[in-house]
């Protein structure tokens, strides 16, 4: 397209021809041709309302000398195509926002045209992301730390290798997605890279892998950040850049024999102590004493230790005590300092920092600075499984969306019983008033949802009602609840069965009813003032002896020996003891010793005898018993029918924490 333009002199000299027209002719003024920046034409976006997928389609302009595209979205962001294309395609639309893309033509000659722009607003509900994480790397990572490359063979062998998880680079950033990925473990931990997220390497502070990940957390994915990588706090705009980690290290360290770790009781005054030992990224895991003034989670052993932290320093912020520097800074960032160095007692410092979601990020972020985190110390590490059952719970933690909530479900009368209202109320206490739970009756089971509710813990413990799932009391033994337990668990949701509610193994038929509970107590009990509690340790022959002492679902109990023959975890001290037992007698189901009944049951069963009676040192019989997922049952099913789990003895159980540890562990376990 052609048209005519004046030159800016021609142009003063043209108005300068109205008052000196006597002296010359307008008519010499000179004129120029020029060509005109021709536009792309008819620009649409092709999309599917809810979905985020948009392809902007356009036609070039016919004119000659068009060397690319130029595509801004909100008069902000730019990209430059250097190729004439006719379409451009947008994986990860706004959504729920107004949003405009310009489409301009770029010339070989520099000229830009002006812009078609299209408008459009997606309707979008995120999905579930079905707790899948992602482990992001910098690009360079296989030869650029010897830490990095030991953390993603780990995370590919227990995490891609297993359909659990994906690994990322920022060269296949894009990838990250919060309809897949729930979170994103960044890990960075190298030798000689200064202070600062802009000095992170392999592309992981380039504006791509900044901007992916702020909208990753702002939609909802959790972020764990460890080591070096626990600056991007800074980088993603959750913190400012006036608080970033500032204890930092960054040298090739060397030998050291210490067994380093992290304190996970912070403070040492009065009334202002934060014990953050039974959080769940510690779940499992050993509480070592002797170490230091106090006890500490190991990491790691003897060896060449890099000494690379990358924490906060939380003396250096100006923080006015309130009541000390720890409160402070949760109270401003709205975060829970869950760690510091193993032999720190006071508020000096924060190594590990749970960032809660925020109005801006929907997601939290985990950030790990310790450099007792450390995943290569040049040989053997002592403290490894320490190392590696710590990062399955951090993933474990931040996997968990915020409308992640554990379920209970009680019989719709259930305040018949006193056991089963006091647990309810302690579960409504520790849970539900926590933003953490749910609690459902059996007229509501049908808002038992897997998308929400990765456990559900069925209680029923009944004074007088006979042995069988179809006499459970107040709707339990329902068509509905018996449906919707089943295909909960079939979908892949876990059940915590105690007391009566054990036979359910039987009513969704995780098991035949043959082999239904056997040992079963009703009546209204007595005074008994024995320690009651369940033996870890199952059997009596040289080399069938199965020790489950140290399973997650003991953690942090105390393990009491002199009661009985073998040491004991107790749950009920002296009191009016119901004696419901509600297990299971694994000397009657005719099962041939392989080599004794309790392997022949787990083999049968697919399944784990975790616990008896306290007194047994043998196989009669299991009174735990953890049921492992199946084709058919995608959950599993924890059992627990020891009559010495009761909720209410007639007055203060004197083992009522132990009880009460042991049952956040189970629904820990399981969620």
């Amino acid at each position: 397209m052609i048209t005519k333009f004046i030159k800016k002199t021609a142009v003063v000299f043209a108005v300068s021809c109205g008052f000196v027209a006597a002296l010359t002719s307008c008519s010499d003024v000179e004129l120029e041709e020029a060509t005109y920046s021709e536009a792309v034409r008819n620009l649409v976006a092709d999309y599917t309302q809810g979905q985020r997928q948009v392809t902007l389609r356009w036609d070039n302009p016919t004119m000659q000398g068009q060397s690319g595209i130029q595509i801004i979205k909100d008069n902000i962001d730019v990209t430059n195509i250097d190729e004439v294309i006719n379409s451009y395609f947008i994986k990860k639309a706004p959504t729920n926002v107004d949003v405009a893309y310009t489409v301009k033509a770029r010339y070989e000659d520099g000229r830009v045209s002006e812009g078609q722009t299209v408008r459009f607003n997606i309707q979008y509900e995120a999905q579930k992301s079905a707790g899948m994480v992602a482990m992001l790397v910098p690009d360079d990572y296989q030869n650029g730390s010897a830490d990095e490359k030991d953390a993603a063979d780990w995370f590919k062998k227990n995490y891609v290798d297993r359909g659990k998880g994906v690994l990322l680079t920022p060269a296949t950033i894009d990838d990250l997605d919060i309809e897949k990925q729930s979170a994103c473990w960044v890990m960075c931990d190298r030798i000689g890279i200064d202070r600062g997220w802009q000095n992170l390497p392999g592309n992981l502070a380039s504006a791509n892998t900044i901007n992916a990940l702020k909208a990753f957390c702002e939609d909802g994915g959790n972020l764990f950040l460890t080591n070096h990588a626990t600056q991007l706090t800074v980088a993603v705009g959750r913190i400012a850049d006036a608080y970033a980690p500032g204890i930092y290290g960054n040298g090739e360290g060397g030998q050291n024999n210490d067994i380093w770790g992290s304190q996970p009781v912070i403070g040492n005054a009065e009334g202002q102590i934060y014990d953050h030992s039974g959080h769940d990224i510690y779940r499992g895991m050993k509480f070592v004493s002797g170490l230091y003034e106090r006890p500490i989670y190991t990491f790691e052993g003897a060896g060449v230790k890099g000494d690379h932290n990358c924490m906060w320093d939380l003396n250096a912020y100006g923080l006015a005590p309130n009541p000390n520097v720890v409160k402070a800074w949760e109270d401003m960032t709205s975060s829970h300092v869950l760690g510091t160095w193993n032999h720190v007692v006071d508020y000096c410092c924060a190594g590990i920092i749970d960032f809660d979601p925020t109005t801006t990020f929907a997601g939290r972020i985990l950030a790990v600075g310790l450099a007792a985190y450390e995943w290569n110390i040049g040989g053997e590490n002592s403290c490894q499984d320490q190392l590696e059952k710590f990062t399955a719970n951090c993933l474990g933690y931040v996997s968990q969306t915020a409308e992640t909530k554990v379920a209970m479900l009680v019989a719709d009368d259930y305040e018949q019983s006193a056991d089963e209202k006091d647990a309810v109320a302690w579960f409504t206490k520790n849970y539900v008033d926590q933003g953490k739970g749910v609690l459902l009756t059996a007229s509501k089971a049908d808002e038992l949802d897997i998308e929400q509710n990765p456990m559900c813990w069925v209680m029923c413990d009944r004074i007088g009602i006979e042995r069988g799932w179809q006499n459970l009391p107040g709707g339990l033994a329902s068509a509905d609840v018996i449906n919707a337990l089943k295909a909960y668990t079939a979908d892949g949701g876990n059940l915590f069965l105690t007391n009566h509610a054990t036979q359910l193994t039987v009513a969704v038929g995780r098991i035949a009813d043959a082999y239904a509970p056997g040992i079963y107590g009703n009546g209204e009990g007595g005074q008994n003032n024995d320690i009651w509690g369940s033996q870890p340790v199952i059997g009596n022959a040289e080399g069938q002896i199965y020790d489950h002492s140290g399973h997650d679902i003991y953690w942090g109990m105390d393990y009491v020996s002199g009661l009985y023959e073998r040491p004991i975890y107790c749950f009920e001290g002296a009191g009016v003891k119901g004696d419901h037992n509600c297990m299971w007698d694994l000397n009657a189901y005719g099962l041939a010793p392989n080599p004794n009944v309790v392997k022949a049951w787990e083999e049968l069963t697919n399944s784990e005898v975790l616990g008896t009676w306290n007194h047994v040192v043998d196989y009669c019989c299991a009174g735990i018993i953890d049921f492992a997922p199946t084709t058919s049952f995608a959950g599993r099913i924890l059992a627990v029918g020891l009559a010495a789990y009761e909720w209410n003895i007639g007055g203060q159980n004197e083992k009522q924490s132990q009880l009460e540890r042991f049952t956040s562990n189970c629904i820990g376990y399981l969620k």
